[in-house]
C-alpha cells in the first residue's frame, strides 16, 4: 500500500515540476526527506511542521500502515532531531556563514541558516532541488529567501560541486545528513573527490553523522525502552524503510561507508576529527515528550563523539 500511494504522488510531483528524474529515483529521494520532516514534525520542530504543511501535510506512515509505529515514530523523531541539530549548532557554534548542504532534501536548515543571514545551497536531484525551491518561496520572506539557492548536485558530479563552491565567498561547511545509505562506494569515493577539492579550494569542513547511525540510534532506542528493545527498534525501522525504498538498503552499506571515509583519509589526505553531537540539549523539542531520567539519558548521548568533522587541514 505504501509503494503504490508513494509512486501515484511521485509521478504527479514530476510532472508538476517538470524534472526529467525517474519515478524510483525521486522517491528514494524526495520522500526520504519528506519521512524524516514526518519525525521532526513529530517532536514538535516548527520549521519542519511549515514544511511538511505546505507539501501538503503527507504522513507516509501511521499507525495503520506500519507496526509498532508509536515507538517507531519516537525513537526516530528524537534520532532525527538530534542530528538535525547536531549540525545547525556546529555551523552556529563555530560561525559558519557558507553551508552546503548535500542531499538535504526538505531540511528545515534552510529556513533557520537564511534567518540568520548565512549563505546556504540545498543540492539535490533537480526535481527534489525544484521542489524545495517553491516550498521554500511560500514560507520564507523575499529577504531571507535571498540566503537560499538550490541547484542538482550529484554525488560523482565534481563541476557540479565546485560550480555550488564559487557560489559562496569564504570557507564553507559542508553538511551531509542521510545520504551515504543510497551510495554505491564507487559514488561514495566520487563524492569525497569531491568534498576534497571543495575543502582544499575553499577551506572549512564535511560534517557528517551517517557513519554511527547504527549506533546513535540503538543508544536512543535503549535509553527509552531499554538494550533488547533497541535491537528489535531498529530492525523493525530497517525493515520500514526497506519497504520504502523497494529493499535497496543492507548492511553492506555501513562497510562502505567506512571505506570510504577510509579512502578519503589515505587516498586525498583529508582529516577526520570527533566532536559531540550536541553540547547544549536544553532546547530540544523532543526532550518536552520525555521524563527527566530520559531526558538525561538524551543529554549523555548527545555528549558523545558522534559528529565526525572532515577537513583538508
Amino acid at each position: 500500500m505504501v509503494k503504490n500511494f508513494v509512486t501515484a504522488l511521485l509521478c504527479a510531483l514530476i510532472i508538476v515540476v517538470g524534472a526529467k528524474v525517474s519515478a524510483a529515483e525521486m522517491e528514494m529521494v524526495s520522500y526520504s526527506a519528506q519521512v524524516k520532516l514526518q519525525w521532526l514534525a513529530s517532536v514538535g520542530v516548527p520549521e519542519a511542521k511549515k514544511i511538511l504543511k505546505e507539501l501538503g501535510q503527507v504522513n507516509i506512515y501511521s499507525e495503520k500502515n506500519l507496526k509498532d509505529y508509536d515507538r517507531i515514530e519516537k525513537v526516530n523523531g528524537i534520532y532525527q532531531e538530534l542530528v538535525h541539530a547536531a549540525a545547525v549548532q556546529y555551523v552556529q557554534q563555530n560561525d559558519y556563514r557558507n553551508i552546503l548542504d548535500i542531499g538535504g532534501g526538505y531540511t528545515p536548515r534552510a529556513m533557520i541558516f537564511a534567518r540568520e543571514g548565512r549563505k546556504y545551497f540545498g543540492g539535490e536531484l533537480m526535481a527534489v532541488a525544484m521542489s524545495a525551491d517553491e516550498v521554500m518561496r511560500k514560507i520564507l520572506p523575499k529577504k531571507y529567501m535571498e540566503n537560499v539557492t538550490y541547484d542538482e548536485i550529484l554525488a560523482e558530479d565534481n563541476d557540479a560541486f565546485l560550480t555550488a563552491a564559487n557560489t559562496f565567498d569564504g570557507k564553507i561547511c559542508i553538511v551531509e545528513q542521510g545520504l551515504m545509505i543510497y551510495l554505491t562506494q564507487d559514488r561514495l569515493a566520487d563524492m569525497y573527490e569531491n568534498i576534497s577539492d571543495v575543502l582544499k579550494l575553499k577551506g572549512g569542513c564535511f560534517i557528517t553523522s551517517d557513519l554511527m547511525t547504527r549506533e546513535l540510534f540503538k543508544d536512543i532506542a535503549a535509553a527509552l525502552y531499554g538494550d533488547e528493545q533497541a535491537e528489535i527498534l531498529y530492525d523493525e525501522t530497517k525493515d520500514m524503510y526497506e519497504e520504502l525504498f523497494y529493499g535497496f538498503l543492507n548492511e553492506e552499506n555501513f562497510t562502505q561507508r567506512l571505506d570510504a571515509i577510509k579512502y578519503a583519509r589515505d587516498e586525498l589526505g583529508l582529516k577526520i576529527h570527533y566532536a559531540p553531537l550536541i553540547l547544549d540539549t536544553s532546547k530540544l523539542y523532543c526532550t518536552k515528550q520525555l521524563t527527566k531520567a530520559q531526558a538525561e539519558k538524551i543529554r549523555q548521548i548527545a555528549a558523545k563523539k558522534y559528529l565526525w568533522v572532515i577537513t583538508a587541514e
